[in-house]
């Protein structure tokens, strides 16, 4: 009898327990990235073909140090701090700030582009600072995902769990004029 009811109050609580979702098992944060470059071109909007003399001409533009943006869709992740940053192999500072307004658009000439739909998730974006100099190379885990792609993110949280976010390239915006 004793050893039934103290069975019958273990499985109570363990039910209840997983029921108010209390228990200790970790769960798996999503953190999805999107990657974006922009590249801004000094002067008038850029046209490939200029008429000179009722003549047309290909004229090349010369594009500036292209700006990236970057986005950090989160879930179950309150806090994050970046540890690392490469873009294009280059190590980099950066800061991260949450986004309050969603969806997050950017102006396109006249048009507006979506670089991250409405999402209940936290966004994050990450602004990329001052190139890094001193030398430091990657470790030898992360290594191989620095080369073999644009963007390295190395993040961690209040736990001190490690996360690690690549972006294979970045997806070109269409050029911008001046800046």
């Amino acid at each position: 009898m004793r050893k039934s009811l103290f069975t019958g109050i273990l499985a109570f609580l363990g039910l209840s327990l997983v029921a108010n979702g209390q228990t200790n098992i970790p769960s798996t944060p999503s953190l999805r990235l999107r990657a974006y470059e922009r590249v801004f071109i000094n002067g008038v909007a850029p046209s490939p073909v200029m008429e000179v003399g009722g003549k047309e001409t290909k004229v090349k533009v010369i594009p500036t140090k292209p700006v990236y943006y970057i986005y950090l869709i989160a879930n179950k992740v309150p806090y994050i701090k970046i540890e690392r940053v490469w873009v294009k192999q280059q190590l980099y500072t950066a800061t991260i700030t949450r986004v309050t307004t969603k969806p997050v658009l950017i102006e396109n000439g006249k048009q507006k582009d979506t670089l991250v739909k409405y999402t209940d998730e936290a966004v994050w974006q990450i602004t990329i600072k001052d190139k890094v100099t001193n030398g430091t190379k990657p470790k030898k885990d992360i290594a191989d995902k620095v080369a073999a792609n644009e963007l390295v993110l190395r993040l961690n949280d209040k736990t001190g769990a490690v996360y690690t976010r690549v972006a294979k390239t970045f997806t070109k915006l269409e050029p911008a004029a001046g800046m």
